[in-house]
């Protein structure tokens, strides 16, 4: 028997409160996160599970609301995502393959949003998702600055 990620029936307002409850969406109105809680699915995934495969098709993004989960690259791990941080976002924005492979280490929730439903917010309510590419540009310039540092310190 295989284990797989499983969709929580969940309604737009506790999504909505999830996403609250997290910094990512700290700059949101309550009305704008219920809109964004309209495009986002509630998971669950059981410990030990790979939710994005490096090297797999790049269609979602998701935000760890439960649990613990490692990203690893060519089998190193690069980091430990704890409740609130989002993984797979530029796939969102660049609709490129999975540059590494996040793995639960404990059960998990996540929210998660499609690139379809990510193209629909943008089509529907298109001042909320540049909202959210906002707030995903500034989350990739934080780690492309870090990594920069780590760079310069190595080179020097």
């Amino acid at each position: 028997m295989t284990t797989t990620i499983t969709i929580v029936p969940a309604s737009k307002q506790e999504i909505a409160s999830l996403l609250d409850n997290t910094s990512w969406t700290h700059e949101l109105s309550w009305r704008q996160l219920i809109v964004l809680a309209g495009y986002f699915q509630l998971c669950h995934a059981p410990a030990k599970h790979i939710i994005y495969q490096e090297g797999g098709a790049g269609d979602a993004m998701g935000i760890l609301i439960k649990g613990s989960a490692k990203v690893t690259k060519d089998g190193i791990q690069l980091a430990q995502l704890r409740p609130g941080r989002t993984f797979g976002e530029m796939s969102i924005l660049d609709k490129e393959c999975r540059s590494a492979t996040v793995t639960t280490l404990e059960e998990c929730e996540f929210l998660a949003i499609t690139r379809d439903y990510f193209d629909k917010l943008s089509a529907e309510q298109p001042a909320v998702a540049l909202l959210v590419v906002l707030k995903i540009a500034r989350l990739l310039s934080q780690a492309l600055r870090q990594t920069s540092g780590k760079l310069s310190e190595l080179l020097d």
